[in-house]
């Protein structure tokens, strides 16, 4: 007795094609949301350890990094991501002895090319070893929103999609108050790299 092998008929054929597409794109779904998830998740991580060395840094100097070095060191530089250069230059300092902050080498760019004169790098005494006055970013590459709380009030220049936008500390829709009224803000502008003000799909400390 003798037995016939069929092979598939075309209709079969795109059948199967159809299904393997179907999984193939779910799964490029699903990859593409668990590194937008892990991204997430390593952002409120690094948010966290700052937020711990800002903290740090207050208890040795009685209050939490200025919003700028312009009016403690007179540095403005080109005025884009002030508070964030700010941030990374005082968490740097030795000049108690100790930094407060330990970078992930990664995360640290100069995206603006902003530097120091050689006297205030002694005078800050930060742990670089060289003049670049550097910015802290995010796992998307944009740089961290920092804000004093004295300064809740003021606008800043901070990058978002790789060019200069305006943003402000965020504020409750449904009280009108600042978030962390008495402390200082630090947020990312998310996957997106849109600034809302802390809000939408950024990533805050809140």
């Amino acid at each position: 007795m003798s037995t016939q092998q069929r092979g598939f008929t075309l209709v079969e054929l795109l059948v199967v094609i159809a299904i393997i597409g179907v999984l193939a794109g779910l799964g490029s779904q699903m990859m593409g949301y668990s590194i937008k998830k892990g991204n997430i998740s390593a952002a409120e991580s690094e948010i966290q350890r700052l937020i711990l060395g800002i903290e740090s840094f207050q208890l040795d100097h009685g209050d939490y990094p200025p919003s700028s070095m312009e009016e403690e060191y007179e540095v403005s530089g080109n005025g884009l991501d002030t508070g964030n250069e700010s941030m990374v230059a005082h968490l740097a300092s030795r000049a108690k002895g100790r930094t407060y902050f330990d970078f992930t080498e990664e995360y640290l760019e100069n995206l603006d090319n902003d530097s120091l004169d050689s006297g205030l790098v002694d005078e800050i005494s930060w742990v670089f070893g060289d003049s670049q006055l550097r910015e802290y970013v995010d796992p998307w590459g944009n740089p961290y929103v920092y804000i004093h709380n004295r300064d809740y009030g003021r606008e800043f220049s901070v990058t978002g999609e790789g060019k200069p936008v305006m943003v402000g500390a965020g504020q409750s829709e449904k009280t009108a108050t600042w978030y962390e009224p008495i402390r200082f803000q630090i947020w990312s502008a998310g996957p997106d790299g849109i600034h809302e003000n802390a809000e939408g799909d950024d990533v805050s400390q809140w």
